[in-house]
C-alpha cells in the first residue's frame, strides 16, 4: 500500500507539471495567433519578443540579436539613452528599435519624441509618444535560434508536434476518460482490491494461528491440571 501511494503522489506531480506546461504553452500559441490575425505585436503581460533586423543598432544590437521589451506605462518617464521599438512612416509603417535622443516634449498639442540608429549618420524625424511599442528590458543571448525556429510557419508546426509527442500519454488519458474506457483507473481499482484482499487473507491467516496456538496452550495448561490433581489424589 506505501508504494502504491507513493506510485500515485508520483504521477499527482507529473500531472501537474505537464498541464502546467501545457496550459503556457496553449496560452502562448492563443497570444500569438490572435496577435497575427489582429496585425499586432504579440505580448504576454504587458512583455513582447523582437527581432533586431538590421544594422542601424550595432554594435549595440547586432543583426539577429533577440531583445525583451516591455510596454510604456506612462510615455513621459522616457529620457535620452532609452532603447525604445515604435512604429515610424519613415519605415513603411513596420516596428523599429532606436535609441532615443530627445526626450518627451510638447508640440501642437502633441508629445513627441526623437530617436537615432547608433549606426545611422541621421536621426529620426520626431514620432508621437503614442507610436511607443515598448522600451527595451534586455538582450536575449542565445534565443535566436529559438526564435527563428519556433516563430516560423514550419517551426509553430513542430512546436505544436512536440507537445502533442510529449504529453501523449495525458492526451491518450483524458480520451479515455471523456469515452468511459479509463481502464488504468480500472486497473488500479484491481490492483488495490487484490492487494486488500491479499492483506485481508493474511490476517485472517494470522488471527487463526493465534487461536490455534491459544488452543493449544490452554488444551496444554488443562493436561497439566489434571496430571497435578491425579497425583493429589
Amino acid at each position: 500500500m506505501k508504494e502504491n501511494k507513493v506510485f500515485k503522489i508520483i504521477k499527482l506531480i507529473k500531472n501537474i507539471i505537464c498541464w502546467t506546461l501545457i496550459a503556457v504553452l496553449v496560452f502562448t500559441l492563443v497570444v500569438f495567433f490572435m496577435s497575427r490575425i489582429n496585425g499586432s505585436t504579440p505580448s504576454v503581460f504587458g512583455y513582447s519578443i523582437f527581432r533586431v533586423s538590421s544594422g542601424s543598432m550595432e554594435p549595440e544590437l547586432m543583426v539577429g540579436d533577440i531583445i525583451l521589451d516591455k510596454t510604456v506605462d506612462n510615455p513621459e518617464d522616457l529620457k535620452v539613452g532609452d532603447v525604445i521599438t515604435f512604429k515610424s512612416s519613415d519605415y513603411g509603417d513596420l516596428l523599429v528599435t532606436h535609441k532615443v535622443i530627445k526626450a518627451p516634449y510638447e508640440e501642437n498639442g502633441k508629445l513627441m519624441l526623437q530617436t537615432k540608429g547608433i549606426a545611422n549618420e541621421v536621426e529620426d524625424k520626431p514620432i508621437s509618444v503614442d507610436n511607443v511599442k515598448g522600451i527595451m528590458i534586455c538582450k536575449v543571448d542565445y534565443l535566436d535560434t529559438v526564435y527563428n525556429v519556433f516563430l516560423s510557419p514550419w517551426g509553430l508546426l513542430i512546436l505544436i508536434a512536440l507537445i502533442v509527442i510529449i504529453f501523449f500519454d495525458e492526451i491518450i488519458t483524458i480520451v479515455k476518460i471523456l469515452t468511459n474506457n479509463d481502464r488504468s483507473v480500472k486497473d488500479a481499482d484491481d490492483i488495490n482490491e487484490i492487494i486488500d484482499r491479499l492483506q485481508a487473507e493474511k490476517l485472517k491467516e494470522q488471527a487463526e494461528k493465534v487461536k490455534e496456538q491459544s488452543e493449544k496452550t490452554e488444551e496444554k495448561s488443562k493436561n497439566v491440571s489434571e496430571d497435578s490433581s491425579e497425583k493429589d489424589e
